[in-house]
């Protein structure tokens, strides 16, 4: 039968799920703020970042609650450090939702497919995530990522291809903006790695 910690690390478990969809929204939203130039879904994008950093501040709050009010076992302390790193981790992911939202625009007609399909996969991928921090496996997670990294490298090469000072300046920073949903992407496939190795057996 769970023990009264390891109910509570369920229950962290859950909050980190909720973190986890949250940023998914952010990323989603601002990926649709780049792509349609829509500065009003740049500012939910942003809001639901801030409200990422709140809830990674509680979730990590709350691990730390449970090492100093219970005596757990190794393998549980184990559980509750990879939950402080989970939390720290999808914090950043919320603030590179944020970095998306801020991206200079217009995105160029040609691209946008592209772009759409990068942002699509990584938003995927959180999604997948969300699966994997609640007990499922990281089959998933592993695909969306492959396509994160396929996609990234359709939209590096599309900028890599343009000419002239029009259209050069915003390819680099095209190019910045897909290293940062492929920064996104390898820090969920960090998370999901973690958190599979990380869940105390019941007594």
């Amino acid at each position: 039968m769970p023990t009264a910690f390891q109910k509570e690390l369920v229950t962290l478990a859950h909050r980190l799920a909720d973190l986890c969809d949250l940023v998914a929204i952010a990323l989603e939203e601002a990926t649709r703020s780049v792509l349609e130039s829509d500065h009003t879904l740049g500012g939910r994008a942003r809001d639901q970042g801030a409200a990422v950093t709140s809830l990674g501040a509680a979730c990590e709050d709350q691990a730390c609650a449970l090492l100093a009010l219970h005596a757990p076992r190794e393998a549980e302390v184990k559980a509750v450090v990879a939950a402080v790193h989970t939390a720290a981790d999808l914090t950043r992911m919320g603030g590179l939702a944020r970095e998306v939202a801020e991206a200079r625009g217009p995105v160029p007609p040609e691209a946008r497919p592209a772009l759409g399909r990068l942002g699509g996969h990584a938003v995927a991928a959180a999604r997948a995530l969300r699966v994997v921090l609640v007990g499922g496996d990281g089959t998933g997670l592993g695909d969306a990522v492959s396509l994160v990294g396929s996609a990234e490298r359709e939209v590096r090469a599309w900028a890599d291809g343009r000419e002239g000072p029009r259209v050069a300046g915003f390819a680099v920073e095209l190019a910045l903006l897909a290293a940062v949903y492929g920064r996104f992407a390898a820090t969920a496939a960090r998370i999901g790695h973690r958190a599979k190795g990380s869940t105390p057996s019941e007594a």
